[in-house]
């Protein structure tokens, strides 16, 4: 009995007008063809490819059954449909439109449906069915088909039907599939080969990828030429005369040589056929996914990008694996890089060149930023070469040294609120009033229980510390009063230390970057991941749709002021932009700096980024 067919899938070019594409499931085959004058062709075939997909979850039964899924699917636009359902040793085949069946039995091919009809019949093994869409068999004939089979496997004549269709002037919306009914003892998908020819070795030695020829030695080789010289040929005729017994003893050998040479030949060629087959589901499958991801941008963009990585990820493993001058390989080469170049355009992929926005070396000789701090239209920057504190207006770039001095000796992390700018120095956080240029020294005293503290944000008047030490954040209420309150302890301006998180949230800052805070708290790490916190508990974070995925350095940055979330990733140097739920938007990558810190106006639509001692930016699309 016939069981499970070989498949091999034919697509030819698409456009907005004209769409084809074959169907594989576990218990049916098909090819579709649509046409519109007006564009949509490929959604409206994705549609037909879904509904079919449904209809055909459970297998039809009968011939009846199978017509009336054709029936229900055939609207408008639609050019050609056939559906092939085997069942048993039986085929139930429906053709609706235009179109071919043929059918290879031994020596004999012959054309079982044109145009519309219907037909079943019992399947032989050995048989091999074609099924045709309209204008497949408009651009290539019968005698073109039936010329290609010569002891080819379904994936070498979809090869050479595919590379016939593209060499014709038209074939837009051409599709076929190509079918080999096999014995059920002869499966493929079953046991391997070589073990039911009782060589399992042999197959060993195919799937680890060995290569028959790293058996001849060049020592073997010289061996080789000696024995078959003439001389030593005569020599050996003459001796084999004088034994016949050895000669005969000789001849089996021989045969029994060639013999395991060809096993093993044949055996390579089996697993040549499989790994084409293979690429050839794959190749099917990567089409079906870019348009489908296609046809959804416009509807659904994250499924859309979903689908698009899909299709990548099911030729990457033939990208390299199959010879690219070969016919399948150049096809895939081509579908791959339409998935690339969609892909890049679906994931908003932007390649900049960050300009040079600020340079601190400007206000004082040799003038270098290490930290910055933003708020509405401010830049906080901390300069550690000159011990300054500088506010930067970005909308004019008007510069202003606002601290700076002995005072300021170990100065780093820096946040702003309002018209005052905190920096973290030896002594504590000093505050720095942009209204009239003066400090107020140790406005939040160093406390013994800090350790090492990563980052300072302000949100709301409060500040917020980062320690990556002891594992904590520390939190300071601004007071109503701005006057100085030393009762109950409370440092002038704001309350003493308090926890953010709760007692039982033990998180693992060790290898945290930096922290940035909307409402909740998100802290960036050098192991690939952004941390959320709200009101002072961990709360899940993921991120969806980020291709490729991120490098292990990375840097956050938001604020209530912003609608999403910017990630610094600094492996792979880029900026990727996501939706606070984790969705991804957006992202931009350079090649010519290495950034340390981020701020970002959406208002303004720029990226500030802190890379060399200077600030540059980069607008928002």
């Amino acid at each position: 009995m016939a069981g499970k067919p070989i498949v091999g899938s034919v697509v030819g070019p698409t456009n907005e007008t004209h769409w084809g594409q074959v169907l594989i499931q576990p218990n049916a085959y098909g090819v579709v063809e649509i046409a519109y004058d007006d564009g949509g062709a490929r959604a409206a075939g994705i549609h037909l490819l879904s509904t079919l997909g449904q209809k055909l979850a459970d297998a039809p039964t009968s011939l009846e059954a199978l017509k009336q899924i054709v029936k229900d699917v055939a609207n408008q636009g639609v050019q050609t449909v056939i559906l092939c359902v085997p069942v048993g040793p039986v085929v139930y085949i429906v053709l609706h439109g235009g179109g071919d069946v043929y059918i290879r039995r031994g020596h004999e091919f012959s054309r079982l449906l044109h145009n519309s009809g219907s037909i079943s019949g019992e399947i032989k093994p050995g048989d091999s069915i074609i099924l045709a869409s309209a204008e497949f068999s408009h651009t290539l004939t019968q005698e073109d088909a039936a010329t290609i089979f010569d002891h080819l496997t379904p994936a070498e004549v979809a090869e050479r039907l595919t590379l016939l269709l593209h060499e014709r002037p038209s074939g837009e919306g051409s599709a076929a599939i190509v079918m080999q009914f096999q014995d059920d003892a002869g499966d493929l998908d079953g046991e391997p080969i070589g073990e039911k020819l009782g060589k399992p070795m042999f197959v060993k030695a195919m799937h680890e990828g060995k290569s028959l020829l790293r058996y001849f030695h060049p020592r073997r080789i010289a061996n080789i030429r000696h024995h078959l010289s003439v001389s030593v040929l005569k020599r050996d005729v003459q001796r084999l005369r004088a034994h016949p017994k050895k000669t005969t003893a000789l001849l089996a050998i021989v045969l029994i040589t060639l013999f395991g040479i060809s096993v093993i030949l044949g055996i390579a060629k089996q697993g040549f056929q499989v790994k084409n087959q293979s690429a050839s589901a794959a190749l099917s499958d990567a089409r079906h996914a870019l348009d489908e991801g296609m046809a959804l941008m416009s509807l659904n963009p994250v499924k859309g990008r979903e689908r698009l990585v899909q299709a990548k990820t099911l030729l990457d493993p033939y990208v390299a694996s199959i010879p690219p001058k070969s016919v399948q390989g150049r096809e895939i080469a081509e579908v791959y890089r339409l998935i690339t170049d969609n892909l890049t355009g679906a994931m908003q992929i932007y390649s900049i060149k960050p300009e040079l926005f600020f340079d601190a070396g400007l206000v004082k000789k040799g003038g270098t930023i290490s930290h910055i701090g933003f708020e509405d239209k401010t830049i906080a920057i901390v300069d550690p070469t000159t011990t300054t504190v500088i506010a930067l207006d970005v909308t004019s770039k008007k510069s202003t040294i606002v601290g700076g001095g002995p005072s300021y000796a170990g100065l780093s992390s820096t946040s702003i609120h309002g018209d005052n700018i905190y920096v973290l120095v030896g002594a504590g956080i000093h505050q720095a009033r942009r209204t009239d240029n003066k400090t107020v020294q140790a406005v939040i005293p160093k406390n013994p229980e800090w350790g090492d503290i990563a980052s300072l944000v302000a949100y709301g008047g409060n500040q917020y510390l980062l320690d990556t030490q002891k594992g904590r954040i520390w939190k300071y209420v601004v007071t109503d009063s701005q006057t100085a309150t030393q009762s109950a302890g409370a440092q002038w301006g704001f309350t003493t230390m308090r926890e953010y998180l709760n007692p039982d949230t033990l998180p693992d800052f060790s290898t945290a970057t930096n922290m940035a805070i909307d409402g909740s708290v998100w802290v960036g790490t050098k192991t690939g991941k952004i941390l959320k916190f709200t009101q002072g508990r961990e709360d899940t974070f993921v991120p969806k749709g980020v291709e490729p995925a991120f490098g292990s350095t990375l840097l956050v940055y938001t604020s209530d002021e912003v609608k999403n979330l910017y990630i610094l990733d600094s492996d792979n140097k880029r900026i990727v932009v996501l939706e606070k739920d984790g969705t991804y938007l957006a992202q931009y990558t350079w090649t010519d700096i290495v950034p340390i810190e981020l701020v970002v106006s959406e208002e303004l639509k720029k990226i500030f980024l802190l890379s060399d001692g200077k600030l540059y930016a980069i607008t928002l699309k």
